[in-house]
């Protein structure tokens, strides 16, 4: 999806939104989601009607939380844990604006898929 210039946080909620869309579009019912954003990951847990600047985006990702899932799962993960979200937010840049759909992962994707599947375990970066 690219969504043009935006905040980070915007784009993930934006992401998220779209993304438990098209889960319960294509039948989902147990689903963990990752987000590489405690920041998104506050914001969607608090009661939405606690008005700030991004509870536009906030109450539709809250209705399609509130539907008859069978169990849905919202978790913070170190952006380095998540290569294959870093790949897709990189080769959305060269999408044209919207949201997309493509039948099969990008070029360059599977592999970072395998990982995840595989719990392949990357060192974190930490400074002191």
């Amino acid at each position: 999806m690219n969504i043009g210039h935006c905040s980070v946080t915007v784009a993930e909620l934006w992401g998220l939104y779209h993304g438990l869309k098209l889960a319960w579009e294509h039948g989902i019912k147990w689903l963990v989601v990752e987000i590489a954003s405690l920041c998104v990951t506050e914001l969607v847990r608090m009661p939405v009607d606690t008005d700030n600047e991004y509870t536009s985006l906030l109450q539709p990702i809250e209705e399609v939380i509130q539907r008859n899932w069978n169990n849905i799962i919202i978790n913070d993960v170190y952006r380095e844990a998540d290569f294959t979200a870093d790949y897709l937010a990189n080769y959305a840049l060269s999408l044209p604006l919207g949201v997309h759909h493509p039948a099969n992962p990008p070029p360059g994707v599977t592999p970072l898929l395998y990982h995840d599947l595989y719990g392949v375990a990357y060192p974190r970066s930490v400074l002191f």
